[in-house]
């Protein structure tokens, strides 16, 4: 019994099964064609022809066949020639109808046909020169830089100073110089020193001043407009903005203007050197003089380059004197290193008086320094004309003091020493009023005296010192003078040690 229950179980399952599988019940596929368009063959790659297929089940229904590739249909391309402006090509081969290229064309390069290189200027150590070719099939011309020339320093044996054996340039005290005889105005001028490394030159001292004029005497270049009259020109690195400046910065202080400089005409805001004419064209200034010129006119230019020169020898110029020394005082001297621009100065010990008798003069004096020796004392005329205060101050730091004249024999010695040294003007002595009385400027007693008759007169009460005066009788006697608008020559005295 239990066996027949599984069994009919069994039976009810299959047979639900079965009255649901389309394996039994589905119905043919009523086909929906669709067509499958054919490919053409290419010259490298095969076709289709058409074809159909079902569009429901997805079965074909009409194959497609494979159509083979085509192949290609070679073409011949012909030679270029190249032009000395277009690139050419070798024959090839093509494919006429897909344009493949079965045979590569070789590329033949557009070439000119040049001549000789031939040179149109020469390079120096400032300027590149230049050269040029010409294509004989086109004319084109071809230039090319050359080169610049490496400067070559050679001392120059009466100046010392070193110069390029190739530009002239020229080492002076740790810059280079360099004259430019072109015609530019003063902006072009500016650039082309400037894009060179430099700056238009600037001159701050009388050494520099003296280098200068010998770079300047040396031009070749001749304007030709109205300032050919003059001479020859060249631009330098000053500039006019209220004040006159130079365009480095550098103090203003030094100048060597001409005669009749700067006259500031029409916007005239820079200078130049003159270079004087020496074939009667006219009147020119001095070489070196400064004068200042319309930025728009056309001169040469001087660079100025700075160096870092490292100076294992020094080439220092003769010791020159900046103070003379005297008896009085130390001198002092200078030089200068014209490779490195080194200054060095030095102090010079003042002299010893060596004091001779003058039989012609009378006088006792020093040969060095011409002062007097007179009774123990040393009397000197300086020739500076100063207030008597100025004066009072200078002979004291000299360590003396204005001369006293206290006896007669003083006085004739006074009016020998000055008749001596051809001083027949009037000088300060050592006298002066403090409102109540005659004073010596040494506190010695004030007895002694040779006044001019009528003096002192203490005119508008401000003549308060006094000075010898040569007045018309030929005699040297006192006189009294306002001591500040006053300015005269003047006697220093020293006591002997």
């Amino acid at each position: 019994m239990k066996r027949i229950l599984i069994l009919s179980c069994i039976f009810i399952l299959c047979l639900g099964c079965l009255c649901s599988c389309d394996l039994l019940f589905k119905k043919p596929c009523e086909h929906s064609e669709v067509v499958d368009a054919a490919v053409s063959p290419t010259c490298t790659e095969a076709g289709l022809t058409e074809g159909k297929h079902c569009s429901s089940c997805g079965e074909i229904t009409v194959a497609q066949q494979s159509i083979a590739p085509l192949g290609h249909t070679e073409l011949i391309v012909e030679e270029k020639k190249a032009t000395c402006t277009e690139d050419g090509h070798t024959a090839g081969v093509i494919c006429a109808v897909c344009n493949a290229e079965l045979v590569a064309k070789k590329v033949i390069l557009a070439s000119h046909t040049y001549g000789e290189w031939e040179k149109i200027s020469e390079s120096d150590c400032f300027f590149m020169g230049e050269r040029q070719r010409v294509c004989s099939a086109c004319d084109f011309v071809d230039t090319e830089k050359l080169e610049l020339v490496e400067h070559s320093f050679v001392q120059n044996s009466e100046s010392g100073l070193f110069h390029c054996e190739h530009c002239d340039a020229t080492i002076f005290a740790g810059h280079l110089y360099a004259a430019f005889d072109v015609k530019v105005n003063w902006y072009e001028a500016y650039i082309d020193c400037t894009e060179l490394g430099g700056y238009l030159v600037t001159i701050t001292s009388q050494h520099e001043q003296d280098f200068i004029n010998n770079v300047a005497a040396k031009c070749a270049f001749v304007p030709d407009d109205w300032y050919a009259y003059y001479g020859y020109y060249y631009w330098t690195g000053a500039i006019y903005n209220n004040n006159w400046e130079w365009i480095t910065g550098e103090e203003f202080e030094y100048t060597n203007w001409s005669a009749s400089d700067p006259d500031y005409y029409t916007a005239q805001w820079h200078i130049v050197l003159s270079v004087g004419c020496d074939d009667n064209r006219g009147p020119a200034n001095e070489i070196g003089d400064w004068e200042d010129a319309e930025h728009t006119r056309n001169h040469g230019f001087i660079c100025e380059f700075d160096l870092n020169i490292v100076e294992t020898e020094h080439y220092f110029t003769e010791w020159e004197t900046v103070t003379e020394v005297s008896c009085f005082n130390d001198g002092e001297e200078y030089r200068l290193c014209t490779h490195c621009g080194l200054e060095e100065t030095r102090v010079v010990d003042k002299l010893e008086h060596n004091f001779a008798f003058n039989e012609a003069s009378g006088i006792t004096s020093c040969e060095h320094c011409e002062a007097a020796l007179y009774d123990g004392r040393i009397y000197t005329i300086i020739d500076l004309k100063l207030s008597w205060f100025d004066a009072y101050e200078y002979c004291a730091n000299l360590g003396g003091h204005l001369v006293t004249i206290t006896s007669e024999d003083e006085q004739m010695f006074v009016e020998t020493y000055m008749s001596s040294q051809s001083f027949g003007e009037s000088a300060w002595i050592g006298a002066y009023s403090d409102g109540v009385k005659w004073n010596w400027v040494s506190a010695e007693e004030f007895e002694y005296t040779n006044w001019i008759p009528g003096e002192p007169n203490c005119q508008y009460n401000k003549e308060f010192a006094v000075h010898v005066y040569q007045g018309d009788s030929g005699n040297y006697q006192w006189n009294d003078l306002d001591p500040l608008i006053n300015k005269l020559y003047f006697i220093c005295e020293w006591e002997v040690n």
